[in-house]
C-alpha cells in the first residue's frame, strides 16, 4: 500500500473514530448538555484543563511557525503536547476518567510525538497541516463528547 494511500487509510479510519465517538454522546445545540460528564476536583480539573491549553498553545504555535515560514520550529512546538505532557496526571484523577476520553487523550498525546519527529525530518507543511487536522479532529470530538463538572 503507498504512503498516500496509508494516510488516507488512516484520516478515514480517524474520521470513522471520531465520529462514532461524538455520536455516542452527542452535543445539544440547544437544550441540556448531554455530554459525558467527567467528575474530578478544582485541582484535578485545573490540571486537566492546563492540558487542553498547552494543546492549543501548540496548535498555534505550530499555524504560527508554518505562517513565518519557520518550519524548523514545528518538531519542538509539537513536542510540547506530546507523552511526556501526562507525567503531570496522577494516578488518582486518571482513574476517574472515563475509558473512551483516556483514549482519545493518549492518542492525542501521540499524534503531537509523531508530529514532532515528523517535522523533525523536514516534513511537507501539507504533512504538518495534515496532522494538525488530525488532532485537531480528537479535540472537537472530546470537546462534544465530554465535559469537566466539579466534584460535589
Amino acid at each position: 500500500m503507498s504512503a498516500i494511500r496509508r494516510r488516507a487509510f488512516a484520516s478515514a479510519m480517524h474520521c470513522l473514530t471520531a465520529i462514532s465517538i461524538a455520536s455516542a454522546f452527542p452535543a445539544a445545540a440547544a437544550g441540556p448538555d448531554d455530554r459525558m460528564p467527567i467528575v474530578l476536583d478544582a485541582s484535578e480539573r485545573d490540571v486537566m484543563l492546563a492540558g487542553m491549553r498547552t494543546y492549543l498553545e501548540s496548535v498555534q504555535g505550530i499555524v504560527a511557525a508554518l505562517a513565518e515560514n519557520h518550519p524548523d520550529q514545528v518538531a519542538g512546538i509539537a513536542a510540547k503536547s506530546g507523552a511526556k505532557l501526562l507525567q503531570s496526571v496522577s494516578p488518582v484523577t486518571a482513574a476517574k476518567l472515563p475509558l473512551a476520553f483516556t483514549s482519545m487523550s493518549f492518542d492525542t498525546h501521540d499524534k503531537f510525538d509523531k508530529l514532532a519527529a515528523k517535522a523533525a525530518k523536514t516534513a511537507s507543511r501539507s504533512d504538518v497541516l495534515g496532522d494538525l487536522r488530525d488532532i485537531l479532529g480528537n479535540c472537537t470530538s472530546c470537546h462534544m463528547s465530554f465535559r469537566a463538572v466539579p466534584a460535589k
